[in-house]
C-alpha cells in the first residue's frame, strides 16, 4: 500500500513541477549528474522537410471538385 501512495505523491510532484516550469531544469541537472544528458541538434527542430507528399483525396471529393471547375 505504501507504493501506491509513493506513486500518487510522485505523480502530483511531476504534475505541479511541470506546470511551474521547473520540471525540466530540475530533469536536466540530474542526467547531467548522472552523465546521460544529450542536446538536441538546434538547426533540426525547425527545419522543413526534404520532400512534400500532397493528402490523397477520395474520390468524392474529387468529383466535388471536377464539379466546381467546370461550372
Amino acid at each position: 500500500m505504501t507504493w501506491f501512495y509513493f506513486h500518487c505523491v510522485l505523480a502530483v510532484v511531476i504534475i505541479i513541477a511541470d506546470h511551474n516550469g521547473t520540471l525540466e531544469p530540475t530533469l536536466n541537472k540530474f542526467e547531467e549528474s548522472l552523465g546521460i544528458r544529450t542536446e538536441v541538434v538546434p538547426d533540426t527542430i525547425d527545419s522543413t522537410p526534404p520532400y512534400y507528399i500532397p493528402p490523397i483525396e477520395e474520390k468524392k471529393d474529387a468529383k466535388k471538385d471536377d464539379k466546381k471547375e467546370k461550372s
